[in-house]
């Protein structure tokens, strides 16, 4: 006898955290443009919970897909048909069509309809070890979801057509815990219309200055502001740390970043002191963290960088974004600062077409944070927040962790990486990297639907003679790449020893600067424990590779790091 709870709600259903049978949902988020689909989710006795309220009186429809299509996806189909809920578990092959599952892992909590709306909770495990059912880790997970104005029937479910869609979210993410009170002093650092080029790429600098403070004070979270319609053209947003040795004069005008013309000022801003990338949300500092300002060592001068995407070269946008620091002076524990590290922007980091997965290598060296560590936090720093960046050709990254020839735990990973959401990753627990670890930022890149080499040399060849006076992109993009040769050059690039830079917050470099050093030799890698089939981890409880920026906890100035690419 089926004994889920119906019940009848008058209205609109309300958006509180808990659900109907008073669980909680810490995390809740609108999938569609019209507000007719929200998705809560949470923990739930070492599996994972989630919550649908959709405005319709049929089935509701939500699953997990690879790539955010319909093909080879992992789908739960639920509703309330004549006062009987029902939740039923599905897949679909390659070719789209739906398949009800022989082992059905998604589990019916509660179930509600009135007169506008269904409400659907279920709970499924992490690894169901089920061939037709995605895996949830804590790398991006495309979510699709569906839904109709009737209910399934004999049949199955009835074609969705345009209520539909996809979204990526990262499900594993740890709850956020504090929020922020309507009354908390923000200042904003957004850009004054600022003329986008019609080309694809375009990085645009403008320097601000922080409020006049006149005692310290902690910002506790920072978010982005975009422009309305320019949600696809803002890339990300970078703030750097400025020289304090300036008149105001300097933020009379905003110039393209990198270009020859740029004023010089822009030169002394090389630290990142907070970044923000594409599909990513507002980042709210630990509560017992803050990034320090007001006091002598704290920036007076920043620079906002933004990287507009235009790739259809659209003419006549003006562009108003930037991002607003929310502030207090209740001081919190420690300050936060920020460790970039993996591949440098740069001309020599190369990676041939046609390549379904090439890799690179950024090496944030022990010998870089011995000095580093030693000289400015010897017992090291905390970390609690990773952001992962790559561009368009990247689908994996992965910040790997080594203390004296062992590999400790991932720091952070995205094994499904998705160019538009990036967001950063809350660590479940802050992990401590010591003077004389070493940091490996490993990017996946995927390039079989390019015919062209992807960031290319720009010297004259002058031989041998098949190449002789081509451009190095000339002669690259000359050369019939195969799978094989592609994997051989990925070898041999991965075993070339690298040139390391290593610089801080005020501009200056560390010793070690621009030493050629070998990747570590990895006495004994890590050794993930192997996945259990119906059980959770205990985690639950409870173009081109740029950069990877970690967060972390520390009680003084900021360090930077970043190795090229040979």
């Amino acid at each position: 006898m089926c004994r889920w709870p119906l019940l009848l709600l008058w209205g609109l259903l309300p958006r509180a955290a808990a659900g109907g049978l008073g669980w909680p949902f810490p995390h809740r988020t609108l999938l569609d443009s019209e507000g007719k689909y929200w998705l809560s989710w949470g923990p739930r006795g070492g599996r994972l919970a989630f919550r649908l309220e959709v405005r319709t009186a049929g089935y509701v429809g939500f699953g997990f897909s690879s790539t955010g299509a319909m093909a080879a996806a992992d789908i739960v189909v639920g509703g309330v048909a004549r006062g009987r809920p029902y939740l039923q578990d599905y897949f679909t092959n390659a070719n789209r069509e739906l398949r009800k599952d022989a082992q059905q892992d998604y589990h019916l909590e509660y179930a509600m309809e009135n007169s506008t709306h269904t409400v659907i909770e279920f709970a499924r495990e992490l690894h169901t070890c089920d061939i037709n059912d995605k895996s949830i880790t804590e790398s991006t997970v495309r979510v699709i979801w569906a839904y109709h104005h009737e209910d399934v029937g004999e049949a199955g479910p009835k074609y969705h057509e345009s209520n539909r869609g996809t979204k990526s979210l990262r499900l594993l993410n740890p709850e956020k815990t504090n929020v922020l009170s309507t009354a908390v002093p923000y200042f904003d650092l957004v850009n004054q219309d600022v003329p986008i080029p019609n080309k694809g790429t375009t990085y645009w600098c403008q320097m601000f200055k922080i409020p006049m403070l006149q005692e310290k004070h902690h910002v506790i979270k920072v978010e982005p502001v975009i422009q309305k319609g320019h949600e696809g053209l803002v890339h990300h947003i970078l703030l750097y740390q400025c020289s304090s040795n300036f008149s105001d004069s300097v933020l009379d005008d905003g110039h393209e970043c990198y270009h020859p013309n740029m004023p010089d000022a822009f030169l002394t801003c090389e630290t990142v002191i907070f970044a923000w990338a594409i599909g990513g949300e507002g980042f709210s500092y630990p509560p017992h963290v803050g990034l320090s300002l007001g006091t002598p060592l704290d920036p007076h001068y920043v620079l906002l960088e933004v990287h507009y995407d235009n790739p259809t070269y659209k003419e006549g946008l003006i562009d108003n974004s930037g991002l607003r620091l929310f502030y207090t002076a209740d001081i919190r524990k420690y300050d936060a600062g920020v460790i970039e590290a993996g591949l440098w922007v740069s001309l020599f980091h190369t990676i041939p077409p046609g390549l379904p997965d090439f890799r690179s290598e950024g090496h944030c060296t022990l010998e870089c944070l011995e000095e580093a560590l030693e000289a400015e936090k010897p017992s090291g720093i905390h970390v609690f927040a990773v952001l992962l960046h790559a561009h368009l050709a990247g689908r994996g990254i992965r910040l790997r962790h080594f203390r004296k020839g062992e590999e400790m735990r991932l720091l952070a990973y995205d094994d499904d990486f998705d160019f538009n959401f990036q967001e950063f990753q809350y660590l479940k627990e802050e992990q401590t990297i010591l003077p004389g670890d070493n940091l490996i930022t490993e990017c996946r890149y995927n390039t079989k639907d390019r015919a062209r080499m992807t960031w290319t040399w720009p010297f004259i060849i002058k031989s041998p003679k098949q190449y002789k006076n081509l451009s190095f992109m000339d002669a690259m993009n000359k050369f019939k790449w195969t799978k094989k040769e592609g994997l051989a050059f990925n070898k041999l690039v991965l075993s070339l020893p690298v040139n390391v830079r290593c610089s801080k917050t005020d501009n200056a470099e560390w010793s070690i600067q621009g030493m050629t050093a070998f990747p570590p030799d990895i006495e004994r890698p890590h050794q993930a424990e192997p996945l259990v089939c119906g059980a959770s981890p205990t985690s639950l409880h409870g173009n081109v590779c740029l950069e990877l920026l970690l967060s972390f906890v520390v009680l003084g100035s900021t360090l930077s790091t970043r190795s090229p690419c040979p």
